[in-house]
């Protein structure tokens, strides 16, 4: 059943409304949602039928019904109904009162009410805009018009708009879905459904019609007209312009700019945060910042349809942490900014993956720039590295440490708690390596050396199995364990200094171990392919044992390798306890 006030049933009045519920929690209590439901309904004379009478069809106008009224705004009040609910309060429990204003104060909704002032003559009655609802929660846009009979009339029909209606607001537009019923749902209804109410007098103010739309106005656009195109049969419904709303912009807003925005990702970087380009390009360009505990996305640009209610530096979803490292639960604001608390979005260092309302969007991330390699931290903040010698000798990554003004390690002889100082002894920037020894008067020894380096190159199909600190910002500091085969003797096009490998690696993995499975060291990871899945690399041993040759002092290959003939999880607690977060400070 329609928004219209009065309602012939079997010969009793029903003084329901349709309007919009402010919030389902008024459901939870029976008499909250009836005295809610007694002191919002309005006080109507005579009786509403909405049978139809095929004996009298439908009269459509010849010509579309426009409006240009004077620009007159009323706002709408929530004081002014709260004040009718503190008159009869009186009788209500404290626990219900609690109740009715919290639905009535969290709706996110925005209403502006014209009570009608602009008529549109018509025969037997006037129509005019009564009343326009945005509500972003559900992400529609409800327009009530107002029937007036200008004489007696055992029966007046209801202007319902075709099929070809929307509404409009700058370069904003939603399409008509349908007629809202008393019960909230909404009717797919046009102007044969011959509505219409029974018995009106002349000037009773008391007959609505509500049509909803699938879009809400976006914050801030003030300028509405409704548009009724007409369908080929020639229904045709009312239109109206030259209407102003009171939308102010309430959308929240970071105050960034790309450039500032990139300044604030150089201060926090811990891999996730950045600026991620769409891989299609009618995408939306967006930045990523840390935000206390958790993150939000900013918007920085769109590829499609210009949106001139989208500005640089609004906030396009805030996310919320879950059991899973890189992945988040967000409110993501819509095109029209209305909200959908359901997004998913993924972090894997490289690349942004959204899912909203079943459709997934990848983004990839270009900045900062890494050069191809995988680096995490503000800027090269953290790596991963492990022990050659038990005299504190550890080798990383040389992109890791470049630049380094100083260097942490942190895990030596399993104590996370304690950051032991280190400087780069060697290096090999051709095949990013590095040689870094302990200098900390706290530092004993690194213990016996576990495993042994591998001789000659692995085949193809080899199974192996990495260790390192990815992503620790979320993913912990404790050690993750990834493992796969030798994909290619060869790396990134065909570069023989390195293998391609399946194990998954991330940001932070950077100048961690590759062992076979016996537990011979194969090689030290250094980076993943940007646009394939499981697709990393590790520079062979060979061209580690070429850089230890440099060192100032003698390192003598370990002969007794501990890890084979071990189970994984045992190859994994022993070669852990010798490898190591590596952390940069570079200012």
């Amino acid at each position: 059943m329609n928004d219209r006030n009065k309602h012939k049933l079997t010969g009793q009045m029903n003084h329901q409304t349709a309007e919009p519920k402010a919030n389902a929690s008024v459901f939870l209590f029976f008499p909250t949602a009836h005295f809610l439901k007694t002191i919002l309904a309005i006080r109507t004379n005579g009786t509403f039928g909405f049978a139809r009478h095929t004996s009298q069809p439908f009269a459509k106008p010849k010509e579309p019904f426009f409006a240009n009224p004077k620009r007159r705004i009323i706002n709408y009040s929530n004081n002014n109904i709260m004040s009718k609910i503190f008159e009869q309060i009186k009788t209500i429990q404290l626990l219900t009162f609690v109740v009715l204003f919290f639905n009535f104060f969290t709706t996110n909704a925005q209403t502006t009410t014209f009570y009608g002032t602009s008529k549109i003559e018509s025969n037997g009655f006037t129509g005019a805009l009564y009343e326009v609802k945005i509500d972003r929660n559900k992400g529609f846009t409800y327009v009530k018009i107002q029937q007036v009979p200008t004489r007696n009339m055992k029966r007046m029909n209801s202007v319902t708009p075709s099929f070809n209606t929307k509404i409009k607001s700058g370069s904003y537009e939603a399409e008509y879905l349908g007629v809202l019923q008393n019960d909230g749902t909404i009717r797919r209804s046009s102007c044969s459904d011959n509505w219409g109410w029974d018995n009106v007098k002349t000037g009773e103010s008391s007959y609505f019609i509500t049509y909803v739309f699938n879009g809400a106005i976006p914050p801030g656009l003030t300028d509405f007209s409704l548009i009724d195109a007409g369908s080929y049969s020639g229904c045709r419904g009312y239109g109206f312009s030259n209407y102003t709303l009171n939308n102010p912009d309430n959308h929240p807003k970071t105050g960034l700019s790309e450039y500032t925005l990139k300044q604030k990702v150089d201060e926090q970087n811990d891999g996730i945060v950045g600026i991620y380009e769409p891989f299609d390009k009618s995408g939306y360009k967006l930045g990523c910042i840390k935000d206390g505990e958790t993150y939000k996305l900013v918007y920085l640009s769109y590829g499609g349809t210009y949106m001139s209610w989208w500005k640089v530096g609004d906030v396009k979803a805030t996310l919320r942490p879950s059991a899973t490292a890189g992945v988040f639960k967000g409110d993501w604001y819509m095109a029209d900014k209305s909200i959908n608390s359901d997004a998913y979005i993924l972090f894997d260092g490289n690349t942004l993956k959204t899912v909203v309302k079943g459709e997934v969007s990848s983004y990839l991330k270009m900045y900062p720039t890494s050069s191809g390699s995988i680096s995490s931290g503000s800027p090269k903040s953290s790596g991963t590295g492990f022990a050659i010698s038990s005299n504190g000798y550890i080798v990383t990554n040389y992109h890791v440490i470049e630049n380094a003004k100083s260097i942490e390690v942190k895990g030596i002889n399993g104590n996370f708690t304690r950051k032991l100082s280190a400087k780069v002894v060697v290096s090999d920037e051709r095949n990013d390596l590095a040689i870094i020894k302990i200098e900390d008067s706290r530092f004993t020894t690194l213990g016996t050396i576990p495993y042994n380096f591998r001789k000659g190159v692995a085949d193809v199909g080899e199974n192996v199995f990495v260790l390192g600190y990815p992503l620790t910002t979320t993913m912990g500091e404790e050690v993750k364990l990834t493992n796969g085969i030798i994909s290619s003797r060869t790396g990134f096009k065909g570069d023989i200094s390195l293998y391609q490998i399946s194990a998954p690696v991330q940001p932070g993995n950077s100048g961690g171990p590759l062992f076979d499975k016996n537990g011979n060291l194969l090689g030290v990871i250094n980076a993943k392919h940007s646009y394939a899945e499981n697709a990393g690399y590790a520079i062979k041993v060979s061209y580690l044992i070429s850089l230890m040759d440099l060192l100032p002092v003698t390192i003598n290959q370990p002969h007794v390798n501990s890890l084979n003939g071990k189970s994984l999880t045992e190859q994994v607690k022993i070669a852990s306890n010798y490898t190591y977060i590596i952390l940069v400070n570079d200012k």
